[in-house]
């Protein structure tokens, strides 16, 4: 595989929002500059990881979660509930492959990621992610205590 859809399209497929963009984002390898094709425009994100058959749905789960302040018409919160619903449905092997994946996402997307997983479980091995993490950097992503209790063990304000 060279590339999957991602972003807008994906965050509207799988119910973090019901806006529909004419934003079509692929995520590929390299860069490439985006451009316009009718209506729609076509934006690429850099993937660090290697795409496969395989974790595209993993690391489409993971743009979700690095870009969550840019959904379209869903709060963080919300789409911080949707993300524990999704994630809880995943197989012991999936946790763990997605676990690996996300060590080359920004360190927000760790610090999260760690964060809905030890609200899932608390005795879920996060030990990966947090080692990777700055201690004294904070993330300031505005999710309540209400929705993940758990945020301050990852300084996400």
């Amino acid at each position: 595989l060279l590339g999957y859809i991602t972003g807008y399209s994906y965050y509207n497929a799988m119910g973090f929002t019901t806006q529909v963009s004419n934003v079509i984002q692929i995520a590929k390898n390299e860069t490439r500059p985006s451009l316009q094709r009718g209506r729609f425009k076509v934006a690429f994100i850099k993937q660090k990881n290697t795409i496969t058959k395989q974790n595209v749905p993993l690391l489409r789960l993971l743009d979700a979660i690095r870009f969550i302040k840019d959904i379209p018409d869903a709060t963080i919160d919300n789409s911080c509930s949707h993300l524990l619903k999704l994630l809880t449905d995943f197989t012991q092997e999936e946790q763990e492959q997605i676990k690996k994946l996300a060590l080359k996402y920004p360190s927000s997307t760790r610090a999260l990621l760690g964060a809905l997983f030890q609200q899932i479980d608390s005795n879920q091995n996060t030990e990966m992610l947090q080692k990777s993490l700055n201690p004294i950097t904070t993330y300031n992503l505005s999710v309540s205590e209400t929705i993940l209790p758990t945020a301050k063990n990852w300084n996400i304000k």
